[in-house]
């Protein structure tokens, strides 16, 4: 059996996966070694998703709070300019996704009224529109 945090992920992957088959016939689920998570097309370009998954809210906020380095066990913790393309913010509790382009911080905090009523394919859309 895998473990807690393993599943966690990859429920938040396949979660991902299936926002975005909503726009791509072509939508892959990488390797574990891979950088990003998930490969989709859309408009004859290929985009590179990292998942990153939350179970639950910070304790004492009402927040969500993720990021967006490599695991803990990865040496080199940050992500390369140029390898990752959109980032997919899962709340597995309100089973939702922020997709959100790459940017310097290390952390991303959403506040949960925005994570509740995210609508994923149109926030999707917008990303991929401003390309």
């Amino acid at each position: 059996m895998s473990h807690p945090t393993h599943r966690i992920g990859l429920s938040g992957e396949y979660l991902t996966a299936s926002v975005l088959s909503l726009l791509s016939d072509n939508v892959l689920l990488t390797p574990n070694a891979g950088l990003a998570d998930l490969i989709f097309e859309y408009q004859d370009i290929f985009y590179r998703v990292q998942v990153k998954t939350k179970s639950k809210q910070e304790l004492h906020k009402k927040n969500w709070r993720f990021d967006l380095r490599r695991g803990s066990h990865t040496k080199d913790r940050e992500y390369k300019k140029g390898l990752i393309d959109i980032f997919a913010l899962v709340s597995l509790e309100h089973r939702n996704i922020v997709f959100i382009k790459p940017h310097t911080e290390n952390q991303i905090t959403i506040i949960d009224e925005h994570m509740k009523n995210n609508d994923a394919v149109r926030n999707l859309l917008d990303i991929l529109e401003k390309n």
